[in-house]
């Protein structure tokens, strides 16, 4: 889900003259906008750059991630995940793996992508979460360039909830039927299967609940490969269950609204390298169930503004089936699977049987969430990254 954003800002002095600095933004994309131009730094316009169309004609991934900027009059380059070639400097922010290289790479493009990063054109390197900046930090040491390990920080971005929604009085949990959502573009890498037959089992040992999903089935894809659950039948399983309402894909102020109504998000990934929706959750209050991968540790705290469940993890501090294929990767399904079909009955049931929990959980969620993403914050913290970059 992404904010509605605009690239316009400006500061005027006494005599009308616009005197921002101009940061050019490349490709503007989902998940960007919260780190730069979507945030209100009045001593900035955001201006849309272009870069050569190399990437369309020679499809690996470098092209994209390694754009030939076209001159433009900015200041300064913000660019998300992509290494630019530009005589202007430039910063870049980044989600997870860095740089965002995928398939062949021959030792000239790596050379090309480090050289770069490793020049006094690239002033900052920006994490979106704490795991990302040590694992980048501990990659390039391990490289020989220490110089570009001490570029890099955290800078998580601002995140804006509607205020009606952020004002609408929370109804807490008492008794009754708990409401959940599940929230997800691909469906199955979330967890959906395990933690269905979970809520599944609970509501045939009776307990009341109401079940919101958003989302696609699709068939494959990198995390469960070719065991990755049929589509169709699982669509047919949720038309058939009558405290489940299936959305297959609504408008993104939709979403928030029934997100802000729900009692708990259920989002136990195998896979994810933030969790957009788990914060958006825990700003409206709303507190996930989820497990213990990558960056979803430093959002959601065990017991206290959530519930975690524990996957086994390898490298990189992702679930360690991401890297197995074949028998090895259907036996780490199927103990993932047993830990969020167990962790999600648990979870459930201890806040039936202590519906005081909920409430706990939900007002430190959204203390939490509302501390890392403040948007003033982020603002203030953008403002004195470019004023530093610029007037370097």
């Amino acid at each position: 889900m992404s904010n509605k954003s605009s690239l316009n800002s400006s500061v005027l002095t006494e005599k009308g003259k616009n005197t921002a600095r101009k940061v050019g933004v490349v490709f503007p994309c989902y998940g960007y906008e919260r780190v730069s131009y979507s945030l209100p730094v009045s001593t900035v316009n955001f201006k849309r750059v272009h870069a050569l169309p190399i990437y369309r004609i020679l499809k690996a991934n470098f092209y994209k991630n390694t754009p030939v900027i076209i001159p433009s009059n900015v200041n300064l380059l913000h660019t998300w995940n992509a290494i630019p070639i530009t005589l202007k400097p430039f910063v870049v922010s980044f989600e997870n793996e860095f740089p965002r290289y995928f398939g062949k790479l021959y030792k000239w493009q790596e050379w090309l992508g480090v050289s770069i990063l490793n020049s006094k054109r690239c002033r900052g390197i920006f994490a979106l979460s704490e795991i990302a900046a040590e694992l980048a930090r501990e990659k390039f040491r391990g490289l020989g360039y220490p110089g570009i390990a001490e570029k890099i920080a955290v800078f998580r971005g601002g995140v804006t909830i509607d205020k009606q929604l952020l004002d609408r009085k929370r109804i807490y949990y008492s008794g009754g039927t708990l409401k959940l959502i599940f929230i997800g573009g691909d469906i199955f890498p979330k967890g959906f299967s395990p933690a269905f037959k979970a809520l599944e089992q609970l509501v045939k040992d009776g307990v009341k609940l109401e079940f919101i999903v958003v989302g696609r089935f699709k068939k494959g894809g990198y995390v469960l490969k070719e065991f990755s659950p049929n589509p169709e039948i699982w669509t047919g399983i949720l038309k058939a269950a009558s405290w489940v309402t299936h959305y297959e894909q609504l408008p993104n102020n939709e979403v928030l609204d029934k997100l802000s109504q729900q009692d708990l998000l259920i989002s136990p990934s195998y896979d994810e390298t933030l969790g957009w929706s788990i914060v958006e959750a825990g700003l409206l209050g709303v507190p996930a169930i989820t497990t213990n991968i990558f960056a979803l540790p430093e959002l959601v705290k065990h017991k206290l503004s959530g519930y975690m469940i524990n996957l086994k993890l390898g490298k990189q501090s992702r679930w360690q089936g991401v890297w197995k294929s074949g028998a090895a990767l259907e036996i780490e399904i199927d103990e993932a699977n047993n830990a969020i079909y167990y962790g999600v009955i648990k979870a459930v049931t201890s806040i039936i049987q202590e519906p005081g929990l909920l409430k706990k959980y939900s007002e430190n969620a959204q203390n939490h969430m509302s501390y890392l993403y403040d948007v003033e914050k982020s603002v203030s913290i953008l403002s004195a990254i470019y004023k530093k970059v610029i007037n370097r």
